[in-house]
């Protein structure tokens, strides 16, 4: 039986969880239903009125949640009411409608809503009239008016003003536990959401990269083919024509441009479909930076450190840098000698390439360099240039091992 009726509670208490509203409106009743002995006075105005003042503060308890601030001001004011007028040190007699009953505790309620759900300054201010509110009351108490009353509105002071002091850090702790979570989720749904860009820069470099592979196959295999069976049936044509004796010039001359033509046209296709995605890439990026380095115009030597192969797109990114940069050194740096190297380093790779030339290689708005970086930058690489005057120069390209 006592697990049954442990569960039942868990259930009750994880169903309250779930619709605080609800919750809300029972914690009004049962503060309502606390106080109802207290209700018991005369005459039958007096009990009528205090009834409709306990029905309001449960009523604020009830709508803690949508108006903090409205629902802690009806609280505040009937606790204020109460505090001068429901007590009577003096002459007279307190106004029985307004004496202190156990449905008051909504205040303590009504002042932590107001400290986990509104801002720390909207918060305070209500402490402050909480405070104002217990000393009023303590000051009109009437046993503290007595030759030994000191020690007890210590007491009092004390005991009422822990307990309003204890239920607004407790707020305002909520309230930060609640900005914390939030700032958190928040966060995690910006790191989520960049992931899924990363993710998605990733395929559209990887599928832009095998466009590319596909278009420079393309070329290879069909238009750069029939440009040349037609430069090979053109110069079959000129050689047929020259040797018969009856040859027109003016026709013959024209068969020799148009050959020349097939052939220009065919050469500047060759260095397209190279441009695109040169297929020495495909034997992978040593390979490829090898037979850079030995077709450079300035002796160039290469060293390789890579156990795992990059991503196509990654590959074809640092073979076109390093062919850039190679040109660069022939035509500006007037170097003897260049060092390409590739290794590993983390989760990317870096490639440098170093020349005993000049120096004093920047990186300028619109230059080559300039360039380079924004390629790299596209898939979070880095470009770093270190060219004093006098050389040597050493240009550092820093990539992911997938885009």
């Amino acid at each position: 039986m006592k697990p049954y009726a442990g569960l039942m509670l868990q259930d009750a208490y994880a169903w309250l969880r779930r619709h605080p509203r609800v919750a809300d409106a029972v914690l009004g009743v049962v503060l309502l239903a606390a106080s109802a002995g207290q209700l018991r006075i005369s005459p039958l105005s007096a009990a009528l009125a205090a009834t409709v003042v306990n029905v309001l503060l449960a009523a604020s308890v009830a709508v803690r949640r949508r108006e903090p601030v409205l629902a802690f001001a009806v609280g505040a004011s009937i606790g204020l009411a109460q505090a001068y007028f429901g007590f009577q040190p003096a002459a007279g007699a307190p106004v029985r409608a307004l004496q202190p009953t156990v449905t008051d505790l909504a205040i303590v309620v009504l002042l932590y809503t107001l400290a986990a759900r509104r801002p720390r300054r909207v918060s305070a201010l209500g402490l402050a009239i909480c405070l104002a509110g217990a000393g009023i009351a303590i000051a009109r108490w009437a046993p503290v008016h007595r030759a030994d009353g000191a020690g007890l509105a210590l007491i009092a002071g004390a005991g009422l003003g822990g307990v309003l002091l204890t239920a607004w850090v407790l707020g305002d702790a909520a309230a930060y536990r609640r900005a914390y979570y939030v700032s958190l989720e928040d966060r995690l749904a910006v790191a989520e959401r960049a992931r899924e860009l990363q993710e998605r820069r990733a395929r559209a470099v990887d599928d832009s990269a095998a466009r590319l592979r596909r278009i420079e196959r393309d070329l290879h295999d069909g238009a750069q083919v029939r440009l040349a069976a037609l430069a090979m049936t053109l110069g079959e044509i000129k050689e047929n024509m020259e040797q018969s004796n009856g040859s027109d010039d003016h026709t013959l001359t024209l068969v020799g441009a148009a050959h020349r033509s097939a052939k220009d046209a065919l050469a500047e296709l060759r260095d397209l479909a190279r441009g695109i995605h040169p297929p020495v890439l495909d034997r992978g990026l040593p390979a490829a930076l090898a037979v850079l380095a030995s077709a450079s115009a300035i002796p160039a030597r290469y060293t390789a450190e890579i156990t795992e192969r990059p991503s196509p797109a990654i590959e074809a990114m640092a073979y076109f840098c390093a062919a850039e940069l190679l040109a660069n050194a022939t035509k500006h740096s007037g170097a003897r000698r260049v060092t390409i190297g590739v290794r590993e380093q983390g989760p990317g790779l870096v490639m440098t390439v170093t020349d005993d030339g000049d120096g004093g290689a920047r990186l300028v708005p619109g230059g080559g360099l300039a360039g380079l970086l924004e390629r790299v930058q596209t898939v979070d690489g880095r470009l770093d240039v270190d060219s004093p005057c006098g050389g040597p120069t050493t240009i550092a390209v820093e990539l992911p091992r997938h885009a």
